[in-house]
């Protein structure tokens, strides 16, 4: 008894630290299989997780996408084949021919043969423009803003271009007034008629008759029996003999 005494005595230091570094590595082993049994689980469930099967949803077959952006589709690469010809071409616009009933239509014919505003008149005051000339009947120097045809009473007044009868009137100084509008917005007044032989609003052709001359206008009466002739085109007084 006393000998196992003394052999702890001298040695009980060394057998300390024996069963200190035991200690110390009995713990670590049980750590480091703690560790991997935590491993080998976490393993497990992994490999349990990479065999259940994903069931990915079934999406509708009959159910298309409707809100993708819309494109233009492509123009076609081959270009599309030109419209055959027409084997027989159409038939050409028949051409007047010669002889008796190739003649164009009368008043436009008449709208360019020259036509004399009065029968057998000849050619009295001629239009002034803006130059002043003496008047014998009022006395004064004015404009003479037409063109006098002189003739006997009663002769016939005859429109020189094919119009419309804008108005007829009596003026007390020019006696009874035909106007006629022409295609070109021009009007013709025709001045010192005895009586009318159209209305307003009649269509009349180059030469149609419009009256017949009167004594002698008011206005000019010391130039006897003639008509006064206006022409007059945007407000403005043109020559009409021109």
């Amino acid at each position: 008894m006393d000998s196992i005494k003394a052999f702890f005595k001298d040695r009980g230091l060394y057998l300390f630290c024996l069963a200190l570094v035991f200690g110390v590595t009995a713990g670590g082993i049980l750590g480091i299989r703690s560790a991997l049994r935590g491993l080998v689980e976490g393993s497990g469930a992994t490999r349990l997780e990479e065999g259940t099967a994903w069931e990915q949803p079934q999406a509708p077959v009959n159910d298309p996408v409707t809100d993708l952006p819309q494109t233009e589709p492509r123009p076609s690469a081959q270009p599309s084949a030109a419209p055959s010809p027409s084997a027989v071409p159409s038939a050409a616009p028949s051409q007047p021919t010669g002889g008796q009933g190739a003649s164009a239509p009368s008043a436009a014919s008449s709208a360019q043969r020259p036509v004399s505003p009065v029968d057998g008149a000849e050619t009295g005051a001629a239009f002034s423009g803006d130059e002043l000339v003496y008047h014998a009947t009022l006395g004064d120097w004015r404009t003479h803003n037409g063109a006098d045809y002189t003739a006997k009473a009663g002769a016939t007044v005859r429109a020189v271009r094919n119009g419309s009868v804008a108005a007829v009137y009596e003026d007390a100084l020019w006696g009874t007034v035909v106007e006629v509008s022409d295609a070109d917005g021009g009007i013709w007044r025709y001045c010192g008629l005895q009586e009318s032989a159209v209305q307003r609003s009649a269509l009349v052709n180059a030469g149609q008759s419009l009256g017949t001359l009167a004594v002698a206008p008011p206005a000019e009466a010391d130039a006897g029996a003639h008509l006064h002739l206006e022409y007059t085109r945007d407000g403005a007084y043109l020559d009409p003999a021109a």
